[in-house]
């Protein structure tokens, strides 16, 4: 009877432990279709991150390679205004000397300057700036200055003699000079102005 009774007790309690264990094998077998699933659906969601994420980076790599060419073209365009500005500084200077009567080797010393000058503002008449800055008849005056600077002073530039200068009933004053000065001047505020934004 002993041995009847537990292995009654046996037989309903594995019995209750096998419908148990059936019970766990579907609801197992339920959580790992659903979990394969959430890994099929990670899965498809991690392969759009990574595409993403490239997508990213070549974007990123984009916007630095246009900064660093916006930085280059506005360190070139910055370089070419300083050198402009300290070109225009030059042509002031000279130009406000210009027509002072000076002889000799100071003279000469003068003239050596303005065509130093002439030369420098030839390669500014090229920058855009000018363009915007300078209305076309004060244009013209600074390419007449750059092509014949000896009617602006008022004295030809190593091709008379001390005694033709002095026989000149008018002096060395040239009205021009100013003007230009002025016109000078303006392009100095533009390309400053410029450099500043």
């Amino acid at each position: 009877d002993k041995y009847a009774c537990w292995c009654e007790a046996t037989l309903g309690r594995k019995a209750n432990d096998i419908s148990k264990a059936e019970e766990d094998i579907s609801s197992l077998q339920a959580l790992i279709i659903k979990l394969k699933a959430g890994i099929a659906t990670h899965g498809s969601e991690m392969e759009q991150l990574n595409k993403d994420i490239a997508a990213n980076l070549d974007s990123q790599r984009e916007a630095t390679e246009v900064r660093e060419n916006g930085k280059a073209e506005y360190m070139g365009e910055k370089s070419e205004s300083e050198q402009c500005i300290g070109a225009l500084e030059a042509a002031i200077g000279v130009l406000t000397g210009a027509g002072s009567g000076k002889r000799g080797f100071l003279e000469t010393l003068q003239e050596a300057k303005l065509l130093s000058v002439v030369a420098g503002v030839r390669g500014i008449l090229k920058q855009p700036t000018v363009a915007r800055s300078v209305s076309k008849e004060d244009l013209d005056l600074v390419k007449r200055f750059i092509e014949r600077p000896e009617e602006v002073v008022g004295r030809k530039v190593g091709s008379l003699s001390a005694m033709q200068i002095e026989e000149n009933p008018f002096g060395d004053y040239a009205p021009q000079s100013t003007r230009i000065q002025g016109v000078l001047k303006g392009m100095y505020d533009a390309f400053a102005a410029d450099l500043e934004k």
